[in-house]
């Protein structure tokens, strides 16, 4: 933890030292000792530390929100300060394992530009595109190729997150290492120019970290002095309270006691070191080794344990050489053969008692020697039944975990044979409909030929009796008749003609969407094409069905936005171009609908976020919680306008009005309140009592809203509360929802239901557009569905990229064409 602190900073007593620790305490569980060393001594804190690293979680906070919104940052600070445990045990840590919406996804790297800033650069950018599995001849090539052409290694490096919101987070760390070089140097100079002018995208994000003592170095970069200035991160020494943390918690975290007298003086001690931490850090761990400790049993470390082998003493300032340099020893009477475990410090007594009585025999010398090689046998005994005991758990853990997953495989196999059954059975029933279909269409034919020929024979029959004028007005009201009786059967033919086509499209149809079904394991976006064969032959529900089932299966990302836990709830701004959500995790989350990617985080909720809204001009945000508040946000810097606390129980719905001036918010505590939103003041006297906990509250017009409960739904004057009489609206849509996520949307009792797809867990519907629906769900995301069945076909050939082949055609339509 090579970290610095402001010795001005105001010292804690022993007393607040208990306090602090007292609180640290009553959050977590109590542990037994698990063997391990909780300070790491002078060297920085590695990924690998991250368990044992705390005091700087601020920091930490801030370098991810940084990253979440695409910026990239310059992590400045003194020497020692702790810029890369901040960046090894903070950030890459929380980024790889999922801190961020994905990020345990995306492509992170760290490297010093050390002697040689221009090779390591691209030894980094290589390492890079080996872990995105990009092919050997192309890392081989940019290794060839290096700096020579930054605008395509730009570009290279922009394609390497690849798609659905993957990053690339490239970390430089030591960078002051660069100004060794004089300024004009070649490799110095291209460097500079990749930091200052690298065309960074949310999909490419870089971090530098240097020290503040290099800084005067940039004037001679103006481009590179901008940018640091820009984002720019300052890392501050510790303060005395976040000492406590840093040495309190990674005890607590490996069950060792600290008494509070030792933190106060530790950090008195530490205080008039020129490297506080560094000297705080060596201490603690020589400390710490220097007792006797053991797996299981109660570890403290003790103020008079500290004085007894001498507390930190003043020296001389570390090396400038690298931060990871370690400090002089600092512990006067450990020094260099200090024990280091219980076993040596029992042979250092005895060799002591030997000194001062000169009496002990050879046999005592000998037993004394073969109990400590016992004692020695013995742990060692002890390490291989604890290493084998660790190793059994983990085998068993390994294989529960191994029949979990066999038994979901079996349950997946078995569901999709069931799949494809009725799929089979679907297309069989098609094929006999479209044979039935090609009977009816050759009868029709047949009947066609016969008022032919019957017409052919009236035309006849008028010509032969034409001389005759009597016979030759019954021959002409003869053909007269049967041509009116031809032409009938004529237009009978035709329109029965015209069914049979559309039976056979019918059936052409069902077959199609029953064959897309049918690929949807093997290959989902062959399905897609297939499905749009499908509706393109007749717009049907099954086809319709066919194509939103195949899509979601073959392009599972599109429109879905995801979430550290379930979603709750979600809303379209008024031009569709953002999506606010709200989740579990108690997080407000503003979305870009096109690129999927977070706009802003709303923090300040300490309970889950229930229920959104956005204002009607889009300026201001609002949200429920079930921390029993709801707060108006600041649409363009994300953060908290007004608090609106009163109810006293979780917040389940909230709207604003109108014209945006009021805010209504009803709650799981039967009340619904109306606030100045504003001033987050009370705009009625008393909450309106509505008899049971409310699901639903909208302002009808300017003076009226309306609350549904499970009772029912009833209407309220908004400036006197009274109550109006029932809420009655036209007709609900009906939504019904599985476990498996697919919701199903009826828009009325007379239109077929239109079916969902994408989700995993159960769903409800959000929101709701002439052309788009919002669904959220427990699987952690929201999703955006298009209505129309026409835009999905268009969606569909766009993210697809191609039509049928040729062959396609003959193989699986059945068409009877010539493929090149």
């Amino acid at each position: 933890m090579a970290e610095q602190t402001r010795p001005s900073q105001r010292l804690l007593s022993a007393e607040q030292v208990a306090a602090l620790m007292a609180q640290m305490k009553a959050m977590r569980q109590p542990k037994s000792f698990d063997g391990r060393c909780p300070y790491v001594g002078s060297r920085p804190f590695q990924e690998a530390d991250a368990r044992l690293y705390f005091g700087r979680e601020s920091a930490i906070d801030e370098l991810l929100d940084r990253i979440e919104q695409g910026r990239s940052v310059a992590i400045t600070g003194a020497e020692h300060v702790g810029k890369t445990s901040l960046i090894q045990a903070g950030l890459v840590f929380g980024l790889r394992n999922g801190a961020l919406l994905g990020s345990e996804r995306w492509l992170i790297h760290t490297f010093t530009p050390g002697s040689q800033p221009l090779h390591n650069l691209v030894e980094a950018c290589a390492a890079v595109a080996h872990q995105a599995k990009q092919p050997p001849m192309a890392i081989a090539a940019l290794r060839e190729r290096g700096l020579s052409d930054l605008d395509a290694l730009y570009r290279f490096l922009e394609m390497l997150p690849g798609q659905n919101g993957g990053r690339l987070v490239l970390i430089a760390d030591q960078v002051e290492a660069i100004f060794a070089r004089p300024a004009r140097d070649p490799e110095r100079v291209t460097f500079v120019r990749f930091l200052a002018h690298t065309k960074h995208s949310d999909r490419v994000i870089l971090v530098a970290a240097l020290r503040s003592s290099a800084l005067p170095e940039l004037s001679a970069h103006p481009e590179l002095a901008e940018w640091v200035e820009r984002h720019r991160l300052d890392l501050q020494p510790l303060s005395p309270r976040e000492l406590v943390r840093a040495i309190v918690l990674p005890a607590l975290e490996t069950g060792v006691e600290v008494e509070p007298q030792l933190v106060a003086r530790l950090i008195e001690d530490a205080l008039d070191q020129p490297y506080p931490l560094v000297a705080l850090q060596k201490a603690l761990h020589a400390l710490f080794m220097a007792l006797p400790h053991r797996r299981g049993r109660e570890v403290r470390l003790t103020l008079a344990d500290y004085e007894y082998f001498g507390p930190i003493r003043p020296a001389a300032p570390l090396a400038d050489s690298a931060q990871s340099a370690a400090p002089q020893p600092l512990v006067a009477r450990l020094g260099e053969a200090q024990a280091i475990s219980q076993f040596e410090r029992q042979e250092a007594q005895v060799r002591l008692m030997r000194v001062v009585t000169g009496v002990a025999g050879v046999t005592a010398i000998a037993g004394l020697a073969l109990g400590a090689v016992g004692l020695l046998q013995n742990a060692q005994a002890g390490e291989r039944a604890r290493v084998a005991a660790t190793s059994e758990a983990r085998a068993q853990a390994l294989a529960t975990a191994a029949e979990q997953l066999a038994s979901q495989a079996q349950a997946t196999r078995l569901a999709a044979e069931a799949s494809a059954a009725s799929a089979e059975a679907a297309r069989a029933a098609a094929v006999a409909t479209r044979t039935q279909a090609e009977q009816n269409a050759a009868l029709a034919a047949q009947a066609r030929a016969t008022a032919q020929a019957n017409e052919s024979a009236a035309i006849a029959l008028a010509t032969s009796v034409v001389n005759r004028e009597q016979n030759a007005l019954r021959a002409e009201a003869t053909a007269s008749a049967l041509a009116t009786q031809s032409a009938s059967e004529v237009a009978s033919a035709r329109a029965a003609r015209a069914t049979a086509e559309e039976d056979r499209q019918r059936t052409r149809a069902r077959e199609l969407a029953a064959l897309a079904l049918t690929q949807l394991d093997a290959d989902p976006q062959l399905a897609v094409l297939v499905a749009v064969e499908a509706y393109r032959t007749l717009p049907l529900p099954q086809t319709e069905d066919a194509l939103r089932r195949a899509f979601a299966r073959a392009f599972p990302e599109e429109g879905a936005f995801r979430h550290p836990n379930a979603v709750t709830d979600a809303q379209l701004s008024e031009d569709g171009a953002r999506l606010l959500t709200g989740c579990r995790d108690g997080i407000g989350r503003v979305w870009d609908v096109q690129s999927g990617t977070v706009l802003t985080a709303l923090r300040g909720h300490s309970g889950w976020v229930t229920r959104v809204a956005f204002a009607p001009d889009g300026s201001r945000l609002l949200t429920g919680s079930t921390d029993r508040t709801a707060r108006v946000w600041n649409a363009g810097t994300g953060r908290t306008a007004v608090v609106l606390s009163g109810h006293t129980a979780a917040v389940s719905a909230v709207a604003f009005s109108p014209d945006g001036a009021l805010v209504a918010t009803g709650s799981a505590d039967r009340t619904v309140r109306l606030w100045d939103a504003a001033t987050g003041q009370p705009a009625l006297g008393e909450p309106i009592q509505v008899g049971a906990p409310v699901s639903q509250v909208v302002f009808i017009g300017s003076d009226q809203i309306g609350v549904r409960t499970a009772q029912g739904a009833q209407r309220f004057d908004v400036r006197t509360g009274a109550l109006l009489g029932e809420w009655v609206q036209g007709e609900e849509w009906q939504v019904e929802s599985s476990a498996t996520g697919v919701l199903s949307v009826r828009v009325s009792s007379a239109a077929p239901p239109l079916v969902l797809y994408g989700h995993t867990a159960s769903a409800t519907l959000a929101d709701r557009r002439a052309d788009r629906l919002v669904t959220v769900s427990a699987d952690s995301t929201a999703r955006i569905h298009l209505v129309r069945p026409e835009d999905l076909v268009v969606r569909a050939q766009v993210r697809v990229g191609r039509e049928l082949t040729c062959q396609e055609r003959v193989r699986l339509l059945s068409e009877d064409r010539q493929c090149p």
